[in-house]
């Protein structure tokens, strides 16, 4: 009997400590945009990455991966916003301790206030988020933003980049602020 439950200790402590892989399929990261005050634009990212190990996420959003509806929008923003000739993507990481979601069973959910470290170029910002985790099985877990993140461009210095896409759109005004939602899905590998 002793073999046993050592077993089925070293089995649970093996499975715990297994990586996270998101799902990018499974995954989605939208905001919106408003221009001239009155006019609201929702965008996205089309391509999400990262992993989970037990202590702290890490998510990289491609950055070529912006789908604005508009072509030239779209390489406007990679080009003089985001600097993507410099910068590949976008990082988010977080902690967040396994044993939060070991106590959630099948389809329970959970809503936490969380920082996100968000870096975009090379600055780095803390955002205050309320993330829902939801158990989906034992191998699949659900995050998702419980209310939309505020993202201010001003906070990465990206002031330059939003101005000159202004003037080349020929706008009055960008709002620099972005409200950001998300729902990401972590299998575990």
């Amino acid at each position: 009997m002793k073999v046993f439950a050592l077993a089925l200790a070293l089995t649970s402590t093996l499975a715990s400590a297994a990586n996270w892989q998101l799902d990018n399929s499974q995954s989605s990261l939208h905001f919106v945009s408003v221009k001239n005050d009155v006019v609201a634009e929702t965008h996205q990212f089309k391509q999400l990455s990262g992993n989970w190990d037990g202590n702290n996420v890490v998510i990289s959003i491609a950055i070529n991966s912006l789908e604005t509806n508009i072509p030239i929008r779209n390489e406007r923003i990679w080009q003089y916003v985001l600097h993507a000739e410099k910068f590949a993507a976008i990082s988010v990481s977080a902690a967040l301790a396994e044993a939060e979601t070991a106590k959630l069973a099948t389809g329970q959910s959970v809503v936490m206030t969380m920082p996100l470290n968000v870096t975009i170029g090379s600055e780095t910002s803390e955002l205050s988020a309320a993330v829902r985790l939801t158990k989906l099985s034992n191998t699949s877990i659900a995050a998702s933003s419980e209310t939309p993140l505020m993202l201010n461009t001003n906070s990465f210095k990206l002031t330059a980049g939003v101005a000159k896409l202004q003037e080349l759109a020929g706008l009055k005004r960008i709002d620099p602020l972005l409200p950001v939602s998300f729902s990401v899905q972590f299998t575990q590998q």
